[in-house]
């Protein structure tokens, strides 16, 4: 958009006198202003590329906002164009996580858990695997014949994984939870922003994107978000999500590249292709170091997941849910979340539900636990 056209929105919006404050360093997908209106109140507007507008369902954007809204999360939106992918949202005093050097892991830890316990999903799972293949890849490959052997290595190790982590729990996610999506305010207070891919997905992919500037940034958030102590499945999947993270915006980095957008706004896309290839291969040397027992699930760890995946509405209805984490000698394993962890009832909701559901429909399974 012009800065005129700019100019004859905002104050179509926002009323006379409302005017552009500045630009905003925006990510990959939008071109961002500052404005405010005539009484200096100050708002944030989102001008999508092209690429985004075809990668994005904006009428499910627009939900997922007022869902993230309500939890007191993010701030509001006040226009929402879905036709052209243009918004304008209350402004959010402070600066994004990727423009300061200290912030409070816990409280971002705390900012994701809060997210992921959204009692609403949403209408539509984020589907990150049917994603990569049709979307960016696929584009990626039409400007590219040949990749490197690199990539190939990385790709054919995350796909070897692929039914492992289509398994997992689901739950709300941002999906695109980066630094530079996260505010932090004069008051050491954090807020999401920027909605357009959010989905139903595996929690620890959103802890997985943190990682986007440097995996150890991360898997810091990780050991936050899981109170210090999480487990080896935890882990193996924040490193199989970082690398699957890694290689999708390397292949939106080679688009954007080829479509010439580089020179239209200056940028190299082809050193952000480098710096994701490397930062896949960080997150896969990290695995490497870390998971000692890359096992594959079997039928019935593949039918316990699905069984919880079937009853754990029952738990949300409180806010809480479970985890799967592992099945031994009959006996499985899970962690309590959410509402649930710590709740006098969790060891009830065990017994009574859970244990006795898994009993039913997985033969071999002797006892619920909850994990250590």
């Amino acid at each position: 958009m012009e800065k005129e056209e700019i100019k004859s929105l905002i104050e179509k919006v926002l009323g006379k006198g409302s005017e552009i404050v500045s630009p905003l360093v925006g990510g990959m997908m939008n071109i961002s202003y500052i404005i405010k209106d005539k009484d200096n109140k100050k708002y944030v507007l989102y001008i999508s590329t092209e690429q985004a507008n075809e990668m994005v369902d904006r009428p499910l954007e627009k939900e997922h906002q007022k869902i993230i809204s309500a939890i007191g999360i993010t701030s509001q939106n006040v226009y929402f164009d879905t036709e052209n992918g243009i918004k304008i949202n209350e402004y959010i005093e402070g600066q994004s996580l990727d423009r300061v050097s200290e912030f409070d892991y816990e409280k971002v830890a705390m900012l994701f858990r809060e997210l992921h316990s959204s009692p609403v999903l949403s209408k539509a799972d984020y589907a990150p695997f049917i994603r990569f293949t049709e979307t960016y890849e696929k584009e990626a490959l039409s400007f590219q014949t040949e990749v490197s052997p690199l990539y190939k290595e990385l790709r054919d190790f995350l796909f070897a994984h692929k039914e492992y982590l289509e398994m997992q729990r689901k739950t709300l996610c941002h999906n695109d939870a980066q630094r530079s999506n996260i505010i932090q305010t004069p008051e050491d207070e954090y807020y999401f922003i920027d909605f357009e891919f959010v989905g139903n997905n595996d929690p620890i992919y959103d802890v997985a994107c943190f990682g986007n500037g440097l995996v150890s940034e991360g898997r810091k958030l990780l050991d936050s978000y899981f109170l210090n102590n999480p487990s080896q499945d935890q882990i193996k999947r924040f490193y199989l999500w970082r690398i699957y993270i890694s290689l999708q915006w390397y292949n939106v980095a080679v688009t954007k590249h080829y479509r010439g957008e580089g020179e239209k706004h200056g940028f190299n896309f082809l050193d952000v292709a480098s710096h994701f290839l490397n930062n896949a291969k960080d997150a896969y040397d990290g695995y490497k170091l870390e998971i000692k027992d890359d096992k594959v699930m079997d039928d019935t760890e593949k039918l316990i997941i699905s069984t919880l995946d079937k009853i754990r509405h029952f738990l949300r209805k409180d806010g809480g849910d479970c985890e799967f984490v592992s099945f031994n000698d009959g006996i499985v394993y899970v962690k309590m979340i959410g509402a649930c962890q710590g709740c006098s009832y969790a060891y009830s909701d065990i017994k009574d539900l859970v244990e006795v559901i898994l009993q039913e429909e997985v033969p071999g399974v002797v006892e619920v636990r909850l994990a250590e």
